[in-house]
């Protein structure tokens, strides 16, 4: 596989510092609302949708955290020269996607108000070690230092020492990863989430959305031409992972329908024919998340540089709108008496949950350019 180190990318001006400075900044309104008036006044959620879009952020971040890491680690583990390719980076997106969903997160479990500190060091000492939340941190606290570690030793060429971290940041990777999916699968008051399915659906997007994030890194630094062998894989892998979705999304429908009058069955009522999610479903997630990308690889005889990158990009949209359709949906409906009856709830996104959640994407993007202007990301050739 080709990796010509001769092609010397830029680095970014401080024109996109600025910008997702910008872009981070944007949660000052949102953090303002809390401290001013608390999270009940300030966020769109209820008793009956207790997590909305800061939540959605969350799993949205971790998971391309996950993807680009177990990406990175086909590289460095399993030594696929075609996933080699502006690795430090990769790592990095790793990292920096991590530390956006860590920032998320702080402001959905409670705020300044809580002392986080005590309250973890509190929760903690008991050792709840049942909870899939318990482990779920735990991994995670794990993981982020140990991603940090990562780059280290890529920048450092510590290549033995990198390939060590490597390993454990995959293992950890997909063990945090999955864990977050089982927090909610583990729930069996949530028809649409209490499944097998639930699970798999989030390690394979996860996977698909790192493919998607290194072809958009790869058309953006115009190597493209120069490393056309490596798009062609990518862009395979990215094929097999949106048909791998859309079989687990179709199934899920058809398995979910069949008992008629049955709870999964109201469920999935809400992204079908005029459900409230049904716009969402069809055309952001199934349209343009799976479909579009999919035909895009196709026509593109996975060896566009420019339609892989397009492909990826709107992949990881129509990701953003399946975690949203399958945490909201799973929230919306109350169970039913013992006549079937449903209660139907509402979410609406609030100006302050949304702030947050849009700084949570700057800081993501700041840390990531501030790595870019401060180390040296070039990778050796291969």
């Amino acid at each position: 596989m080709s990796t010509d180190a001769s092609i010397i990318q830029k680095k970014p001006s401080s024109a996109w510092l600025f910008l997702s400075f910008l872009i981070a900044a944007v949660s000052i309104y949102g953090m303002y609302q809390v401290f001013l008036n608390g999270q009940e006044a300030s966020y769109g959620i209820s008793r009956e949708v207790p997590w909305g879009i800061l939540i959605i952020g969350y799993s949205f971040l971790v998971g391309i955290s996950a993807g680009t890491a177990i990406i990175g680690s086909l590289a460095h583990v399993f030594k696929v020269n075609a996933f080699h390719v502006m690795s430090k980076r990769v790592a990095l997106i790793s990292l920096s996607a991590l530390i956006g969903a860590f920032f998320i997160i702080f402001w959905e479990l409670a705020g300044p108000y809580q002392l986080q500190t005590l309250r973890l060091l509190k929760y903690y000492t008991n050792f709840e070690i049942t909870s899939p939340i318990w482990w779920m941190v735990t991994l995670y606290m794990i993981e982020l230092p140990l991603l940090a570690i990562e780059v280290y030793f890529l920048v450092s060429k510590k290549h033995e020492s990198a390939f060590f971290a490597s390993l454990f940041g995959l293992f950890l990777g997909v063990i945090a990863y999955s864990t977050l999916a089982f927090v909610f699968a583990s729930n069996a008051t949530r028809p649409l989430w209490h499944s097998t399915s639930f699970s798999l659906f989030f390690i394979i997007s996860a996977v698909t959305a790192g493919a998607a994030i290194v072809l958009m890194m790869i058309f953006v630094s115009g190597r493209g031409k120069i490393l056309i062998d490596n798009v062609s894989a990518l862009s395979k892998m990215l094929f097999l992972g949106l048909c791998l979705m859309f079989f687990v999304d179709t199934w899920n429908v058809f398995l979910n329908t069949y008992g008629a009058q049955s709870e999964l069955d109201a469920t999935m009522k809400l992204f079908i024919g005029k459900g409230p999610l049904a716009f969402n479903f069809y055309y952001l997630e199934l349209g343009l998340g799976i479909i579009i990308p999919a035909l895009l690889l196709v026509i593109s005889g996975f060896k566009s540089p420019f339609l892989s990158a397009l492909a990826g990009l709107f992949m990881i949209i129509g990701m953003f709108f399946a975690r949203f359709d399958n945490i909201v949906g799973g929230q919306l409906l109350s169970r039913p008496d013992i006549h079937m009856n449903f209660t139907l709830h509402t979410y609406h996104v609030s100006n302050s949950e949304l702030s947050i959640f849009i700084g949570g994407l700057g800081v993501a993007l700041l840390i990531f350019f501030l790595g870019e202007k401060f180390i040296d990301l070039e990778e050796e050739t291969h």
